[in-house]
């Protein structure tokens, strides 16, 4: 193996569900600029065709569509499509994650299950979908994104909290499931970064001071900082890792 083209991903086929905005988009567009050919999902359409022209402008490869992860029949097609266009899933990255911010007691049954069927059931069906055809096909690395949240815990964040933990040891045990056939499955878990999933956090200024403040780096991540491990996860350079969470999160869980 060269070592000098162990992130190149020219050559390689990906999908990338949440790309249309947030850690989803900076991930598509990291992919893209290492020479993979991308398939760009969002449940907002808008978001997604942004994120394609996006990369289009910047020389690189991608297709833009709609899915809704809590469909069923959206994640088909959305394989079946992929299929049509590469005639091979290389690489799938499954991003989207909502949260709900209250007390376990305010918050309402509907906002639990609507954080799991995202969170959770969606990256699962992606997951299982995308898997079918890595394991046909006896290659592919797949990468979920957790979250720190998956191993700590933060007040008013409970569902949240348990949804990402799911995310982790589903990531750890595809991983094994689907090791003897050459189909890698990791995580990235970010910490707090810029991005609309935190848009709360971002306008309360006392808030933002606090977690800075929490954050050993003192600062909250960037999006494009988490294109690097996106790129060494999905490419050679990761050859003989798998099963493995990458955190990502200026050292908020190392105190």
């Amino acid at each position: 193996m060269a070592t000098s083209t162990l992130f190149d991903l020219h050559g390689k086929d990906a999908i990338v569900t949440g790309a249309g905005s947030g850690l989803g988009r900076a991930i598509a567009e990291g992919l893209a600029a290492h020479g993979a050919r991308v398939l760009v999902t969002d449940l907002n359409e808008q978001g997604a065709k942004e994120t394609a022209d996006r990369i289009q402008h910047s020389g690189g490869t991608a297709t833009p569509l709609r899915v809704d992860i809590t469909v069923e029949s959206d994640v088909e097609q959305m394989v079946e499509q992929a299929m049509a266009m590469f005639g091979k899933i290389d690489i799938a990255f499954n991003v989207p994650g909502i949260n709900i911010r209250k007390p376990v007691l305010e918050m309402e049954p509907e906002e639990y299950q609507r954080i799991f069927d995202v969170n959770l059931h969606g990256i699962f069906r992606c997951a299982r979908t995308v898997g079918r055809v890595m394991v046909a096909q006896r290659a592919g690395s797949m990468v979920n994104v957790s979250s720190v949240m998956g191993s700590v815990v933060v007040p008013k964040n409970v569902p949240y909290c348990v949804s990402k933990g799911g995310v982790t040891q589903l990531t750890r045990g595809l991983a094994v499931e689907w090791a003897p056939y050459n189909v890698r499955v990791n995580a990235l878990a970010p910490g707090y970064m810029r991005t609309p999933l935190i848009r709360q956090v971002l306008e309360d200024p006392s808030w933002l001071a606090d977690l800075e403040r929490r954050t050993p780096m003192g600062r909250l991540g960037n999006p494009e900082e988490i294109i690097g491990p996106a790129v060494f996860l999905a490419s050679d350079a990761s050859s003989y890792v798998t099963g493995t969470i990458l955190f990502v999160d200026g050292g908020w869980t190392a105190w």
